[in-house]
């Protein structure tokens, strides 16, 4: 069980690494796409927190209570010595209509009741005189009709019926109230309808529609501000409200207990500088440390880049919370922006090392998906670890630990969101702008650092292709246009000829390490032992127990023995009201945060001052549904003599109506920020399926390979039933030993048991193709190296050739490399061009040298075998130069031994004279027909009938032509109408064009007519657009019953005469490259490992 649950974890790794893989080619071909999108959303969620520092609000940081108005100094805090800047006193009313009947009655009929509850109140309360004396009154009466709180009267009362200007003639008027509560707009710091209720409109019972006609209660509160506190006034007004309504008996701690709220001083720019100043200081570290790992092409922007994600993290945070009112309250809460900031860092330090590791030769999108790939898996596991310890927290139901949960959520997952849609697309910027110096120096220092193992992912392709292919074609890119040889190129070092030495092989030699520096030892150590988030989740856990130990446990303590001193004496230590034992505390709890925007529209400050909550006073009234307030006025024959108070001007309606569209775009963009990160995940852990199309295929897929996958054919001449049939497989066989992608590979047709291959770090191997196993490293040392001298780095192999016991190496400085395998050293050099090779075909003992600007070399190897049989090179002859193109050349072959026959990216086919004299070696032929670059060339078998040899071609248009070699006649040519080349070859019968990654077409060789088409069922039917590397080929012809084709991650085996798959076989990632290994295999390159795939034993039944 415990290796199952290993082998479990691991393909877990397996499966998340490579779904970031997959993003990391996604966000490496749309970088825009993905900066903008973060951008648009970090600007719309961003703009609640811009709004709220320019509003004169504090916020509760303490909260205070106890049984006694003024308690001992020795357990109060220090700002409860002054007098309270307000006392409030909260009526809070339950209003039911009774008798109901559901038939006639609608639930408009319940507010309408409770609102004229309180109109009633209000005027109960402004009727006593000591009421008028103690309340807080206003300098003078405000007469802007623009004013929120719309009251003629001085003394601050808050009410429903202020929503209608306590008017009730205008209430009665009123033919929808439900419509007119909502019609009050929320702002930014406090919804006007919320306020006048007494509480969020949700725990009123108001709603906008209504399901069901039931009897309701409805709740709210009337506020009044008290400037001086008497015990004898609120004596009175609950005698007088008690005989007009139901008093409601209350616990005794209600009944006895004030809360004090204090409030933060304002917030100015001067209490920010630190914040600001720490960032800033954060972002000139990244600065310099991104100046230590040098393989960056701007630091200052890499360190803009960062600085830019943890602090738009943070206001992103914060204009979420804003938007769903999670303002904080927590004591402490001030560090909040520095936690914010340290995991951000860490995590862009993390994944700018994991990146700008790779290898420099690498395009940028394979850098960008490895980089993820390699990261991708501590970064999912810390996110679902901080959520699971937020989650536990939460549970807890400490109000401090569920408020610090609730934001540290929101932080972690828009920190997440930045981290990949912003600071990865900025990352592929930085990349594409690395010029090829600095790509050299980068893979110098890479030679010192371990650098991880690239592992083979499947390949993906863009879903948007099959909806729609033509808007989403890829595009056509050519790899290595120029050559990059002249950044290796010393000027002082010496060209000759020819350079011959003798000496051990170069991986024995050690190379010292450089030492690093102290900051990038921190940086390395941050990185690799993610120690910030892990030291912030063990501070969590611990503040988390203590928290829910001693809180709970005081808490309990008040349940069970509810004295005074019991509650004064933990009430200090506890600031969030929800603690306190009190049954109506949630009306205190929900309107706090209100306040100081209250008193602010009053032209009152609350910085650094307190408000004392009265116990509330409970009433409970019930209406009889024929009461005089209930019944509406007709506008018509209303009197309008009374008209001081005019209704809202279109201006503010206006705005009350682009603040709610505000509200919509910010809900829209904060829910589109979760959506994303969660379709991320989910792709993150359904790849696998989504990748086959599911468990159903899956099952499918397993059945067709063990019986042989259907296929889809359209048949023009000839064609052929499907029989019942069976095969024989065999695994295929791996060789794995290069770090690097595969970049080259030689095989000798005359003993294909042994082949040689390169990598793009520059190391050649030589492989038992049977086994799989690596038989040595070419030894490429071309000098012994000084003392106290490093040893110089060998350049990268472009192209390769083997010949019985030799390997000719072309590099990509354009020198030549001869190696004897048996003696593993270099026998031969040749260095009289910096033009890179892209090509070399042997022929005897001459050489002929393709180079990157479309030019030929023709060299003869005078090679001599001394008397203990080992060979050397004599001398190398440099026969002739010819410009053969304009443009690089794409593909090379050989015609009767004696013709050189090359197509370009110039659209033009040639063919040379090969001769062993200067003077006979030049151009016989040229082929034009093409109006595209020409990628694929075949030569078939000459004809019986009339001795004719035909050249095939495909360009970049699908246009094949079939040419006469020998007078150089086009034949035919057929345009099937496709958006991208075949591969192309041949058998006697048929000539083979594989497009896409799912059809075969086969044409007769002898008219040029379409057989047929066979489509792979399996296959997802979408051209990969890939350019298969040197000497190599998407289709390859056995003999004339067999072929094989390479699409994706599979090999698929065709039976030529049925027309059927007769096998296919997955590998452990996209397919770069297939040749022919021997009579019954091919050779595949997957990345950095090779794969040799049999040809299935098939026998068929009658």
């Amino acid at each position: 069980m415990n290796d199952q649950m290993k082998q479990r974890w691991k393909e877990a790794k397996e499966r998340i690494g490579n779904a970031y893989h997959d993003y990391g080619r996604l966000c490496a071909a749309h970088p825009k796409t993905c900066l903008t999108m973060s951008l648009l959303t970090m600007i719309v969620l961003s703009y609640p927190t811009i709004t709220r520092l320019r509003l004169p609000v504090s916020t509760p940081i303490d909260i205070f209570w106890s049984e006694h108005l003024h308690v001992n100094e020795k357990i109060a805090p220090f700002w409860i010595n002054e007098n309270p800047a307000s006392y409030i006193q909260q009526f809070i009313v339950s209003t039911t209509v009774y008798p109901w009947n559901a038939t006639e009655m609608s639930p408009e009929l319940a507010v309408r009741a409770a609102v004229a509850t309180s109109f009633r109140i209000r005027a109960l309360l402004l009727a006593e005189p000591s009421v008028e004396e103690l309340c807080l009154r206003l300098a003078g009466q405000r007469q802007d009709s623009t004013w929120p709180f719309r009251s003629k009267s001085l003394c601050v009362v808050l009410s429903p019926a202020t929503i209608w200007y306590n008017n009730a003639q205008k209430f009665q008027e009123d033919d929808n109230v439900i419509e007119t509560v909502f019609n009050e707009q929320c702002k930014t710091t406090f919804c006007m309808r919320d306020l006048l209720l007494g509480a969020p409109v949700a725990a009123t019972g108001i709603k906008q529609k209504y399901q069901t006609n039931r009897k309701r209660k409805i709740e709210f509160a009337v506020t009044v501000f008290f400037s001086r506190y008497s015990k004898r006034v609120i004596q009175t007004l609950r005698d007088k409200l008690g005989k007009e309504f139901e008093l409601v008996q209350t616990p005794s701690n209600d009944e006895h207990t004030f809360v004090q709220v204090y409030f933060h001083p304002l917030k100015t720019f001067s209490s920010y500088l630190p914040l600001i100043s720490t960032y800033f200081v954060c972002m000139l570290y990244v600065y310099y440390s991104s100046r230590k790992i040098q393989m960056v092409a701007s630091r200052w922007g890499l360190a803009f880049a960062s600085f830019f994600t943890v602090a738009s993290t943070l206001l992103m945070t914060t204009g979420i919370c804003a938007h769903l009112d999670l303002s904080t309250t927590t004591w402490g809460s001030e560090i909040y922006p520095y936690i914010a900031l340290i995991m951000g860092l860490e995590n862009t330090l993390c994944i700018t090392r994991s990146v700008v590791y790779t290898s420099p030769s690498l395009d940028v999108s394979s850098r960008i998906a490895h980089g993820l790939s390699q990261e991708g898996y501590k970064l999912t596991k810390y996110y679902i670890l901080e959520l699971l310890f937020l989650l536990i927290g939460f549970l807890t139901r400490v109000p401090d630990i569920q408020e610090f949960c609730q934001f540290s959520v929101i932080c972690v997952t828009v920190d997440f969101y930045m981290q990949l849609f912003f600071y990865a697309p900025c990352l592929t910027f930085d990349l594409q702008r690395l010029g090829l110096e600095e790509k050299r120096k980068f893979a110098e220092i890479l030679l010192y650092e371990e650098i991880p193992r690239l592992k083979n992912y499947a390949p993906i392709s863009c879903p948007m292709r099959k909806i729609w292919p033509k808007l989403f074609v890829m595009k056509k890119m050519q790899k290595r246009r120029f050559s990059d040889s002249e950044l290796f190129q010393d000027d002082d070092a010496p060209i000759g000829s020819a350079h011959f030495s003798a000496s051990k092989d170069d991986g024995d030699v050690p190379i010292p390490r450089p030492e690093d520096s102290l900051r990038m030892k921190i940086m390395y150590f941050i990185t690799r032992t993610r120690i910030v988030q892990r030291t912030i989740l063990v501070v969590f856990a611990t503040w988390t127990l203590i928290l829910v130990f001693f809180v709970g446990s005081r808490q309990l303590g008040i349940d069970n023995r509810l004295t005074n001193q019991s509650i004064e004496s933990i009430s200090q230590s506890h600031r969030i009201l929800s603690t306190a034992n009190l049954q109506y505390g949630n009306w205190q709890r929900r309107t706090y945060k209100w306040w100081p925007a209250v008193a602010h529209e009053y032209n009152i400050s609350l910085n650094s001052r307190y408000v004392t909550f009265l116990p509330p006073i409970v009433l409970q009234s019930i209406i009889d549904p024929t009461d005089r307030f209930l019944q509406k006025i007709d506008k018509s024959i209303s009197n309008h003599s009374e008209n001081s108070e005019e209704d809202a001007p279109i201006l503010r309606s206006r705005i009350d109506w682009l603040e709610m569209q505000l509200k919509v775009y910010l809900a829209a963009f904060w829910l589109l920020l979760i959506t994303t990160v969660i379709a991320f995940f989910a792709y993150v852990f359904l790849s696998d399926r989504w990748k086959i199309g599911g468990a159903k295929q899956v099952q499918i897929q397993q059945e067709s390979q063990k019986i042989g996958a259907d296929v889809v054919m359209e048949e023009e001449m000839g064609g052929g039933g499907r029989r019942e049939k069976n095969f024989v497989e065999t695994l295929p066989i791996a060789f794995q030993g290069h770090r690097f992608p595969i970049e080259s590979v030689a095989i000798d047709e005359s003993n294909p048991s042994r082949f040689v291959s390169s990598c793009q770090e520059g190391i050649v191997n030589l492989w038992n193709s049977q086994t799989g196993q690596r038989i040595l490293r070419i030894n490429r040392l071309r000098a012994l190296p000084e003392k106290g001298k490093d040893i110089p780095q060998a350049p990268k192999v472009w192209a390769l050739a083997k010949r019985n016991d030799t390997v000719i190496l072309g590099c990509c400085d354009g020198s030549i490399e001869i190696a004897s395998v048996s003696r593993n050293k270099l026998i031969g050099l040749y260095t009289k061009s910096i033009i890179g090779v892209s090509h070399i075909v042997c022929r005897d003992d001459d050489v002929a040298i393709v180079r990157l600007d479309g030019s030929i070399d023709f060299l003869t190897v005078d090679y001599e075998k001394t008397d203990d049989g080992k060979i050397r090179v004599r001398q190398i002859d440099h026969l002739k130069s010819v410009r053969a193109h304009q443009k690089p050349i794409s593909r090379v072959a050989t015609w009767n031994s004696s013709q050189l026959i090359t197509s370009s990216f110039d659209r033009s086919i040639k063919m040379w004279n090969w001769s062993k004299k200067k003077e006979d070696i030049e151009m016989s032929n040229v082929f034009l027909a093409h109006n595209a670059p020409v990628v694929s060339l075949v030569i078939g078998e000459r004809s019986i009938i009339d001795n004719q040899s035909i050249m095939y071609s495909s360009c970049e248009e699908g246009v094949i032509c079939w040419w006469n070699l020998t007078t150089g006649e086009l034949i035919r040519t057929l345009d099937n109408n496709t958006t991208w080349a075949f591969q192309l070859a041949t058998s006697s019968e048929f000539l083979l064009g594989f497009y896409g990654s799912s059809q075969l077409f086969m044409w007769n060789v002898e008219n040029g007519q379409l057989a047929c088409r066979v489509t792979d069922a399996l296959g997802d039917g979408t051209s990969e657009d890939t350019l298969y590397t040197v000497g190599s080929s998407g289709v390859v012809s056995f003999d004339d019953q067999i072929a094989a084709t390479a699409s994706s991650d599979s090999v698929t085996f065709w039976d030529l005469k049925h027309r059927a798959i007769i096998g296919k076989a997955k590998l452990n990632g996209k397919i770069s490259s297939m040749r022919k290994l021997t009579a019954q295999s091919v050779l595949c390159g997957v990345d950095n490992s090779m794969y040799a795939v049999t040809v299935p034993l098939v026998r068929f039944k009658s």
